[in-house]
């Protein structure tokens, strides 16, 4: 079997650019993880601050794309909402790579299939691009929006209100049909998750958060997922959140959060 490494996942870096940079520096070669490359779930860009007669971000003036040459892996990418009105010359850069949207491809010994965010109530939104093929096994789908209903009666862990009617259409429909061991997306900016028949649901928060008691401190969220053992390690706020195993379907919470 290959000796694979892991696989970062993070998500809404909203053109934080330098220190998602600085971040995985400090996975590598401070905390010494063994990391293959990175998968960013959607909103990379602050795209409804996308200026396009400057050609940079109003909110956050980005222009050096040299940038990404500080990357020591590369990142797949998906697009957010917040990413669609970007222009293409903005994915052009070192170790960068846009994921073809709802074509399934290898990554490392897992097959994905990403999916890019699309409007609620446009017919893109509740039919999907590609007919999946019982023969073909998918090990995960990547979104930027969860499924239509899949995390309704779970609590959202920023205001506790529990959440009713969110989500895709189309996204349902994959999830249901392919039954993927597990289905990870952004968007919402916060942690949560629920096991399901077919498979875990995990919302990853946005990487980068302020905190301390100055607001200087960044705080990190993010997963890992291991070939070597087939795990998942959700990490929120620099902690551990919770692992699961893939295989035997078993997840340990390391901390309940505080309401």
């Amino acid at each position: 079997m290959a000796n694979f490494g892991k696989i970062l996942i993070i998500s809404d870096v909203h053109a934080k650019i330098k220190e998602m940079v600085d971040f995985i520096n400090f996975l590598i070669i401070e905390q010494k993880e063994n990391i293959d490359f990175a998968v960013h779930l959607g909103d990379f860009w602050s795209g409804r601050n996308y200026d396009p007669t400057k050609g940079t971000q109003i909110r956050d003036e980005w222009t050096d794309l040299a940038y990404f040459e500080k990357l020591p892996i590369p990142i797949f990418h998906l697009k957010g909402n917040e990413d669609l009105p970007v222009t293409e010359s903005y994915w052009r850069a070192p170790n960068i790579w846009l994921m073809e949207e709802q074509k399934p491809f290898l990554m490392n010994s897992y097959k994905v299939l990403p999916i890019d965010y699309h409007y609620p109530g446009e017919e893109s939104d509740e039919n999907p691009l590609y007919s999946y093929d019982s023969s073909e096994h998918i090990d995960f789908i990547f979104s930027h929006r969860p499924g239509l209903n899949l995390l309704d009666d779970t609590l959202h862990y920023e205001t506790h209100k529990r959440l009713t009617q969110t989500g895709s259409i189309m996204v349902k429909k994959h999830f249901e049909s392919i039954k993927p061991s597990l289905l990870l997306f952004g968007h919402f900016h916060f942690s949560n998750y629920i096991q399901t028949e077919n498979g875990l649901i995990v919302c990853i928060d946005k990487l980068i958060r302020l905190g301390g008691k100055d607001q200087k401190e960044f705080k990190y969220s993010y997963a890992l997922i291991d070939p070597f053992d087939n795990s998942l390690d959700v990490y929120w706020k620099n902690k551990l959140y919770f692992h699961y195993s893939i295989m035997e379907r078993k997840l340990t919470q390391h901390f309940k959060k505080r309401r």
